[in-house]
């Protein structure tokens, strides 16, 4: 895969992480629009394989060949060391051993995630956003339950380096540009290496940008 969003990670910002053997179907080429009407992440009915994800990559994305083992080691060897444990220093093993993924997360209902995920998946195959997307799905467990509680799904929308803030802004103008106005979460890849989450002893950050939409002042009179 180009990068991001095929390790099982948590793309929230709760302690949850998603199963380790999680399953992703995944768009290959050929008719965008046909796969993402047999794929709706809102709908059960195709998923028979209880896939956790629909993920489609930009064409033109470069692979990124990360050392998560060597990350880890680094990681180990800085929490025993007497330095302090900082954002800094974690970006610092990101960049030698090339975990650099970070992503856009976007929340939404279920009764409007398959329109807001066609704008998403036709701007990652047009090249406009980052590297990949993915979206969260609905499928029905062994007791024909749906595995969604609360309704809601996430969409990802990946970066190759999160170091690289010109780029990661350049995707949200993007994604504010195709119409999502919601507030919008970055988060790199490696904290989720890391176990880094909301409640964490180093006192990070677990999104690393916030923004909102920015709605013109005054108002226009209609």
């Amino acid at each position: 895969m180009a990068c991001g969003g095929t390790d099982s990670d948590s793309d929230s910002d709760s302690d949850t992480s998603f199963e380790e053997d999680e399953k992703f179907t995944v768009f290959d080429g050929g008719d965008l629009g046909k796969f993402l009407n047999l794929h709706k992440p809102s709908d059960p009915s195709w998923n028979k394989e209880n896939a956790s994800w629909v993920y489609i990559e930009n064409p033109s994305a470069k692979d990124i060949d990360g050392d998560v083992d060597k990350a880890l080691q680094k990681w180990e060897e800085l929490q025993r060391s007497p330095l302090k444990v900082t954002a800094e220093r974690v970006k610092e093993i990101a960049v030698e051993t090339n975990i650099t993924v970070g992503k856009w997360m976007i929340f939404k209902h279920r009764t409007v995630i398959d329109e807001v995920w066609q704008k998403i998946a036709e701007a990652t195959v047009a090249g406009r956003l980052g590297c990949s997307s993915k979206v969260s799905t609905t499928y029905q467990s062994d007791t024909g339950q749906r595995n969604k509680i609360d309704d809601n799904h996430v969409i990802c929308v990946y970066t190759d380096n999160y170091a690289d803030t010109d780029e990661v802004m350049r995707v949200e103008r993007e994604l504010r540009s195709i119409g999502i106005n919601d507030v919008l979460k970055y988060k790199p890849d490696i904290y989720t290496h890391f176990d880094i989450y909301v409640e964490n002893p180093y006192n990070i950050k677990v999104s690393l940008y916030i923004t909102h939409k920015i709605i013109a002042w005054p108002p226009l009179r209609i």
